[in-house]
């Protein structure tokens, strides 16, 4: 997985036949490949979840854990479609 995390680092997103393979190495490689799936900026990993649509709900569970949700970024979580769920909201004053 490192060098999934390497490619991340380096935008692999700008290199098309490297972004082709990098998708298809997460898709193959799941669920160890979930750290490296929520490295990417959303655009890109809506990208991903658009193209392998089976790696969504897989990732959304991953990432809904109480550990990991709470440090991963709101715009991440609303590509995953965890954004507005009860727990994040605001307490009402």
């Amino acid at each position: 997985m490192e060098i999934l995390s390497k490619l991340v680092s380096k935008q692999v997103w700008r290199m098309p036949k490297l972004w082709v393979g990098f998708l298809k190495s997460v898709a193959q490689t799941q669920p160890h490949s979930f750290p490296v799936l929520l490295q990417l900026p959303p655009p890109q990993l809506e990208s991903a979840l658009n193209k392998y649509g089976s790696l969504r709900s897989s990732l959304a569970a991953y990432a809904s854990q109480p550990t990991r949700k709470g440090s991963l970024p709101r715009s991440t979580l609303a590509v995953l479609h965890l954004a507005n769920e009860s727990h994040m909201q605001q307490p009402h004053v």
